[in-house]
């Protein structure tokens, strides 16, 4: 079962390691009492830092490093967390002192609603208990299945921490009752409904804790979009077109590529040796027209790290070799290429369209003659053009390994503010 742990709570564990000294002169200070008699009792529960130690609390996270203090201690033969044994180092146990960390995998209400809430202690001369809660994280979104899904497609929201979900909000105010988590919290699934022309942030709103997504849903004719690919006086949507007209099959064929609006880009090639960097040759790039009216000169300075390309993009053949080098201007560049992290090293949408979202701090330079692999973008006045134009485009190159069949359809390119 997976669990959620905060990157505070993990920091947590490296400073245990800076403290163990101070924390190791404490114990030494210490009298212990080596006939370990008496009922142990715990009397409270604080942080390491000595500096609050006086701030006594009755909850906290998994994974949280804490100071168990009381009478009559010493001796601890076991530990545990709602009824999950925690490991403890015995040389952090004195009389009336432990250092322990709560388990990850404590449970919590989010996995047993029956739990304790319990600190039980086991020493040689007796046992005791005490009452403490493991909180559940507040929930995170990590990523969804399809910002831009029709009405009535599934949608799947990964994140964390995703329990006791009191509702969940799309576009328009629309809270959707009817939807399914599974229990180690890391997905929920619901049908999208008819959103109309409403586009924003899906908020969840449970027990422990609120969160949004990083982007907005059914965004894909304002003013975010680089291109739908849909012209003026095309149906499906309102135009955002920016295209230069090569590259792609342009279509609109929902038979092909069922589940977008409009017009998208197909790519469709195969027999491409390696080490081949034509990528003008064969349907293998895609190129946009500079947009002028998408940012203010002041967009220049800002941080690339807030903004975020996102697409839509679908598979009709599993992808397993070969790079779709996505490009900012002439000098950016970030090497696409998900097949080499999938488990069978075949990245495959299945058909479906799913939302795929790039940080613009992940763009970087040339080095050693490869483009995408120097330095990082620092500030969108890296990627963009003098004014903030928008210079974009896509190209397919392979290197060590030859592609006998590319297929797959893109859609929606956006830029994103997401902090």
């Amino acid at each position: 079962m997976t669990h959620y742990k905060s990157t505070a709570i993990s920091k947590m564990k490296w400073v245990f390691l800076c403290l163990l000294p101070v924390a190791f002169s404490f114990f030494m200070s210490c009298s212990k009492d080596d006939d370990h008699t008496g009922v142990p009792i715990i009397n409270s529960v604080t942080l390491l830092d000595s500096t609050k130690q006086d701030s006594a609390f009755v909850r906290a996270l998994p994974g949280t490093l804490v100071l168990i203090t009381g009478q009559n201690l010493g001796g601890i033969t076991q530990v545990s967390f709602n009824g999950q044994n925690a490991y403890f180092n015995p040389t952090y146990n004195t009389n009336t002192h432990l250092i322990i960390t709560i388990p990850d995998n404590a449970p919590t209400e989010a996995t047993d609603p029956d739990v304790p809430n319990m600190i039980h202690i086991v020493t040689t001369h007796g046992e005791t208990s005490y009452s403490f809660v493991v909180d559940i994280p507040p929930p995170a979104i990590w990523a969804i299945s399809n910002e831009n899904a029709l009405p009535g497609d599934s949608l799947i929201i990964y994140g964390a921490a995703l329990w006791l979900i009191d509702k969940i909000i799309l576009p328009g105010g629309r809270e959707v009752a009817d939807f399914v988590a599974n229990e180690a919290g890391t997905r929920v699934g619901l049908i999208m409904p008819d959103l109309g022309t409403d586009t924003g942030r899906l908020i969840i709103e449970a027990k422990y804790g609120a969160t949004r997504s990083d982007g907005p849903l059914n965004d894909h004719q304002s003013g975010d979009v680089i291109s739908n690919f849909t012209n003026n006086g095309e149906t499906g949507e309102t135009a955002v077109f920016n295209w230069a007209w090569w590259g792609a099959n342009r279509t609109n064929d929902a038979t092909l590529y069922p589940g977008t609006r409009g017009y998208y880009l197909q790519n469709i090639f195969g027999g491409v040796g390696a080490n081949d960097g034509g990528w003008w040759n064969g349907n293998r790039s895609g190129n946009f027209s500079d947009i002028t009216t998408m940012f203010t000169p002041a967009i220049m300075t800002q941080q690339a790290s807030d903004y975020v390309l996102k697409f839509e993009m679908n598979t009709k053949e599993p992808w397993t070799a070969g790079i779709q080098v996505l490009r900012f201007g002439d000098n950016y560049a970030f090497r696409l290429m998900p097949w080499s992290t999938a488990a069978d090293g075949k990245f495959d949408t299945e058909d479906q369209w799913i939302t795929v979202t790039i940080p613009l701090s992940e763009f970087k330079t040339v080095a050693d003659g490869v483009e995408g692999t120097g330095a990082g973008a620092s500030v969108m006045g890296d990627l963009l053009k003098p004014g903030g134009v928008v210079a974009f485009s896509y190209r397919f190159i392979t290197e060590a390994d030859p592609v006998d069949v590319y297929n797959a359809a893109y859609d929606n390119f956006r830029i994103i503010k997401v902090r």
